[in-house]
């Protein structure tokens, strides 16, 4: 049964990155109280009461609805940031609109937004950090998990070496239980304790706090007394679907009329309409921004150096593959001289097609920049995977598995693949299937904060320049 300790341990973590959330939002309140105090002059010692009490409950209210998700075995730091910003997205909207209702900001509109924008930085630090501790004390033996595994073959191998081993997760294995035959163990022998009917005998007898079913399709049913007895004992059960054997990426579960489950082939965050608000939100305002200031400076210098240099158009359009297999028109600074190959070769090394200042642009990336209007009016995204030529789309949908699906997302300016050493010319087929691996990769795993994490590579990497960008 699992123990009163076990139950502290989740409780004490919420407790503590609550508690840690609270001084910080109240920290940054006060200190920039203080800055405004010192600016202004005065100081509406009621109005801060009253802004202090709102303010609190406002962050018990985003805290409740959103949630904590660091007690979880197994988070990653991009989960933890996506939560964060939900958290204090509502927290600002609960904030604002308070105040609005009550006619009164108190401070500055100005002032609010600088609040919420150094609360988001705070929390979103407090709480990485408080994972690396909490990491570092699992490590070292804190707030373990004792854990059995019913099954010795490939499937609960698999979970074994892939998580049960990782020490930062806290878990402590127990051993194996498998009815088959020894010789077609997939694990080590030594670690097996007995058959799936010695299961309950050793629950009895030792502290077991989850039980994971690994079996095989057929033998899955043997585990339903052990599943019974694991609930009516409080013990956390557990089950890895034998779909493995066909499926090995994340899946999407859901349900058809709230009772038949329905395995979806991949988790697609960009399929919630949260996220898809996010991403075009900022897609429009970095691009606008962009077309803005940017963007007619660059057309001032390199447009009369593009037609000085060579004879054609300042821009090169091509139709391109977008999403969901869409056609669109791909912006580009023109960087090769006018040829008929354009829509069926890419750029190869020492390609004497380009010109010298495309050359240039092409090693730093400014031959994409007209793309930001790309994304402006909606055709592509800041990130996603790169657009192909309508030839390639045809040609290595059929040589490569799963190549469509990277038309799920809209295509960017910038992708995962690109800033992972899939940039340019494909010369062999396996560096394309290395390219579409990236690219469904991050349409399974999409962040608001990968998408800035590609950004700040693709900076990085325009500022060094590429071997590959020719």
């Amino acid at each position: 049964m699992r123990t009163k300790k076990q139950q502290q341990h989740t409780s004490l973590i919420k407790v503590l990155v609550a508690v840690g959330d609270f001084l910080w939002i109240n920290f940054g309140f006060i200190l920039m109280t203080y800055l405004y105090r010192k600016q202004y002059g005065g100081f509406d010692f009621e109005g801060f009461k009253s802004a202090t009490v709102i303010v609190n409950l406002a962050y018990a209210i985003s805290i409740f609805m959103c949630g904590i998700i660091l007690d979880k075995r197994v988070v990653f730091s991009e989960k933890i940031l996506a939560l964060v910003t939900k958290t204090v997205s509502l927290f600002a909207v609960i904030v604002l609109a308070s105040f609005s209702i009550l006619g009164s900001y108190v401070f500055s509109v100005g002032y609010w937004f600088a609040f919420l924008g150094l609360s988001f930085i705070t929390i979103a630090i407090w709480r990485i950090s408080f994972r690396y501790f909490l990491k570092s004390y699992r490590r070292h033996g804190g707030n373990t998990r004792n854990i059995i595994i019913l099954g010795a073959g490939r499937v609960a191998n698999k979970v074994y070496n892939s998580n049960i081993t990782n020490e930062v997760y806290g878990y402590k294995f127990m051993g194996f239980f498998d009815d088959r035959d020894p010789a077609d163990y997939r694990v080590d022998p030594q670690l097996v304790k007995g058959t799936l009917a010695d299961v309950e005998e050793f629950v009895k007898e030792n502290q077991v706090d989850e039980i994971i079913c690994a079996l095989p399709a057929g033998d899955d049913r043997k585990a339903l007394p052990i599943m019974k007895y694991a609930e009516n004992n409080l013990i956390r059960f557990m089950i890895v679907p034998d779909f493995m054997r066909f499926i090995s990426r994340s899946v999407s579960l859901s349900f058809l009329d709230n009772s038949i489950p329905i395995v979806s082939l991949r988790e697609e965050p960009l399929r919630k309409g949260y996220n898809q608000l996010l991403k075009r939100t900022f897609d429009i305002i970095v691009s606008l921004g962009f077309c803005l200031t940017i963007f007619p400076i660059m057309f001032i210098i390199l447009a009369p150096i593009i037609k000085y240099t060579s004879k054609g158009p300042i821009f090169f359009k091509q139709k391109r593959t977008g999403e969901n297999g869409s056609e669109f028109y791909c912006l580009k600074f023109r960087t090769m001289e006018v040829n008929d190959n354009a829509d069926n070769l890419q750029a190869t090394k020492g390609d004497s097609r380009v010109t010298k200042i495309g050359a240039i642009m092409r090693k730093t990336n400014l031959d994409e920049m007209p793309q930001f209007l790309n994304v402006l009016i909606g055709d592509m995204s800041i990130v996603g995977p790169r657009p192909h030529m309508l030839k390639h789309t045809e040609m290595y949908s059929q040589l490569i598995d799963k190549y469509m699906v990277r038309h799920f997302a809209k295509p960017g300016i910038t992708g995962w693949a690109q800033v992972t050493g899939y940039r340019g010319e494909t010369k062999e087929l396996a560096d394309m299937e290395g390219r579409v691996k990236q690219d469904v990769w991050y349409i399974e795993n999409w962040t608001f904060w990968l998408d800035i994490k590609i950004i700040f590579k693709t900076v990085k990497n325009m500022i060094k320049g590429e071997d590959n960008a020719y």
